[in-house]
């Protein structure tokens, strides 16, 4: 008897995996390492500093529209194996910078597409179409690779800062991202239809019916005409401005509380990890308790977490916190992504996604420098802290009302 070959949609969740590897570790989680050393060579103030993240955000925000129209209309394959090149050729761009203005339009230009061609948008749209009856555990396991990404990047990067020079380093890494482009042009199928296969079968889902989220192809103006869909906005673009403004001033915190750059490090280290782990369980813990339960689990750790990092002045409790703030991450991304997958379905996956993210922008890209101004003129982080948590317990109510959209000939949700 011939030995059954392995589904390949693991195939191209692995690759899924790889991008999310290279873009989370190298640029979100790892961001905190940016404005650490940036603030140091350059000298400018945090508001100015914690401007990268404003221009990455706004970047991979207008161009995600695009690029999920691209996706669901064209190739993942293309998009992906030219984001991989375009995220190397930023690094490698980054590493000769000769000003903070240099720095800024790196982050508005190449990073941004890099960031959103090997992300979690066209890989999500990859595996919404290989996937029904384990979708949520697949996407669970895609977005682990951003924290895996950022459980190795960020010692990775701190190392190689001191020993080689922030240039050195940046170079070599650039390159290194360079030379995985032909794999994912080798590797990646933009259906099972290419190679002769089928999508996997149904499964059980209490919240969704996938077969029915799958047979219909949303237009944008029914998506902007559904309630479901600007809930969805407003969930995700407060759960991602949360994790994105902390992320890119925990390191600034650690350093007025007096922490050393390993024990900093190490802070980011447990969050990454932690939030991989947590993908993979909240990914199976969707499939089967459905999606709007377990982001409201999510939200619960996080709001947690951000208060006991409120009142934490030593590494350890501060470590206490990231612990938790760790396992509340790991909910962010399935929690958005299993949203719109299970919600629009695998035919309209990308456009979706692409049309949210720039509808985030007023949340996310004020994040990180509204923080850093909070810092610059308060001397502390505690009330950003606060308004972090306000946004979460934003996120939670509208997740305990959110509804399954459902398209009708007006294109308008019940």
């Amino acid at each position: 008897m011939k030995k059954k070959k392995p589904f390949y949609g693991w195939a191209i969740t692995g690759m899924g995996t790889l991008g999310n590897v290279f873009q989370g570790g190298l640029i979100f989680w790892s961001m905190g390492m940016y404005t650490s050393t940036f603030e140091d060579h350059f000298g400018a103030s945090r508001t100015r500093i914690t401007l990268i993240e404003t221009f990455l955000s706004v970047g991979t925000n207008v161009l995600s529209p695009l690029v999920g129209m691209y996706v669901d209309k064209k190739s993942a394959r293309h998009v992906m194996t030219a984001g991989m090149v375009s995220l190397g050729l930023g690094l490698v761009v980054l590493s000769q910078a000769g000003s903070l203005l240099s720095v800024w339009a790196t982050f508005a230009l190449l990073i941004p597409f890099g960031a959103v061609a090997i992300g979690v948008l066209p890989s999500a749209t990859l595996i919404s179409r290989w996937f029904r009856k384990r979708r949520g555990f697949a996407l669970g396991i895609n977005v682990t690779g951003t924290s895996i990404g950022g459980a190795i990047a960020p010692p990775l990067l701190a190392w190689m800062f001191i020993v080689y020079g922030w240039r050195s380093a940046l170079l070599v890494l650039g390159l290194v991202v360079l030379a995985f482009a032909p794999v994912f042009w080798k590797v990646i199928a933009n259906y099972p239809e290419d190679m002769g296969l089928e999508q996997e079968e149904e499964g059980d889902d209490a919240d969704f019916d996938l077969t029915e989220a799958d047979s219909h192809d949303w237009s944008i103006r029914q998506l902007f005409r559904t309630k479901a869909f600007w809930l969805q906005t407003l969930i995700t673009a407060c759960m991602l401005g949360v994790t994105l403004g902390l992320l890119a001033n925990l390191s600034l915190h650690a350093k007025d509380l007096g922490f050393s750059g390993p024990q900093t490090g190490a802070l980011y280290s447990t969050i990454a990890f932690l939030s991989g782990v947590g993908k993979i369980g909240f990914g199976w813990l969707i499939d089967r308790i459905g999606v709007r339960k377990s982001g409201l689990i999510s939200v619960a750790l996080m709001i947690t977490g951000l208060a006991m990092l409120a009142n934490a002045e030593s590494f350890g409790p501060v470590y206490a916190a990231a612990f938790v703030i760790g396992c509340a991450t790991g909910g962010v991304a399935p929690t958005w992504v299993n949203l719109i997958a299970r919600g629009f379905g695998a035919r309209s996956v990308g456009r979706a996604m692409g049309v949210m993210n720039p509808l985030h922008i007023p949340i996310t890209a004020p994040s990180a420098p509204l923080a850093g101004y909070i810092s610059d003129t308060t001397g502390s982080y505690t009330l950003v802290f606060m308004i972090f948590i306000g946004m979460m317990v934003v996120a939670g109510i509208c997740l305990a009302v959110v509804g399954k959209p459902v398209p009708t000939k007006a294109g308008v949700s019940a």
